[in-house]
């Protein structure tokens, strides 16, 4: 079976305020990764929480930043589920999409 690779930005957004310019995104690298594999799929979500929790740290303090940014992570992670299981189901097909974009509303 022939495995192609494309390069696509997927956003992965959460719900964006009114007040927000633009969300901060970071890239996922995922073209080294084997996404028909289950092992493949974990990598996936580390990365995609690893991003969510780089772009939802505030440096602030406290409860409430800490839940805050508990629940940004968890929005991050919710909009990055469908746009993920469509490039494990293209990888299960035979096409390795390169990279995703993630996004949050901060």
């Amino acid at each position: 079976m022939m495995t192609r690779t494309l390069i696509l930005a997927l956003s992965l957004t959460a719900a964006v305020p009114a007040f927000a310019a633009e969300a901060p995104t970071a890239e996922v690298r995922i073209a080294d990764l084997d996404l028909s594999t289950a092992q493949g799929q974990q990598r996936l979500e580390i990365r995609v929480k690893s991003a969510a929790r780089d772009l939802c740290v505030t440096g602030e303090r406290g409860v409430a930043a800490m839940t805050r940014q508990s629940q940004c992570i968890a929005d991050v992670m919710a909009s990055a589920k469908p746009q993920a299981d469509r490039a494990i189901a293209r990888a299960e097909g035979g096409t390795q999409l390169a990279l995703l974009m993630v996004r949050t509303a901060r």
